[in-house]
């Protein structure tokens, strides 16, 4: 719940921004990946910002990191959206793993430079951190089988720099 709040926050900042500059986002689409084994998951879509909005506060509360060993740790990244502009909703924004892109002429480059410039960079050093908190299991799948927070699940050096960006994005 920390990572996954710090990575859909960081989403909600920029998007906000390409909605007052471009027109209503709706249609958002996001991946995720789990600390544990890092595949990438095809992930939730929101109808609008006001829905991702609503699921971030509910199910990604801002809690103490000293519980940082009773939640999975996931990264979410947004893959796609459409805005709503010049009476269609055709206006597809989405990544092509470097960067977002459009093919619609409808949506201004400067958006798109700016929400990249923004969005990627904030996202490369969660992704950073995220990947360098490696879960240290002192028995497999103990959240199964221990009491949350009787093991330490990642060693605390890794967790400097994740409550550094926790505290700038929460």
């Amino acid at each position: 719940m920390i990572t996954d709040r710090i990575s859909l926050n960081i989403a909600l900042k920029y998007l906000n921004q390409f909605e007052q500059n471009e027109g209503k986002i709706i249609d958002i689409l996001f991946s995720y990946r789990r600390n544990i084994d890092l595949v990438s998951i095809s992930g939730p879509t929101f109808s609008d910002l006001g829905v991702l909005r609503t699921f971030i506060n509910t199910y990604t509360p801002v809690i103490p990191m000293k519980d940082i060993d009773c939640v999975p740790l996931l990264l979410f990244e947004l893959k796609s959206f459409s805005v709503l502009k010049s009476d269609t909703d055709k206006n597809l924004v989405y990544t092509d793993g470097t960067g977002f892109l459009t093919k619609s002429s409808n949506i201004n480059t400067i958006s798109i430079d700016a929400f990249n410039q923004g969005y990627q960079s904030d996202m490369q050093e969660t992704r950073g951190v995220f990947t360098t908190i490696v879960l240290t299991e002192y028995i497999i799948e103990q959240l199964k089988y221990i009491e949350c927070g009787y093991i330490a699940m990642y060693p605390p050096d890794s967790l400097v720099s994740l409550q550094k960006i926790y505290d700038k994005y929460k």
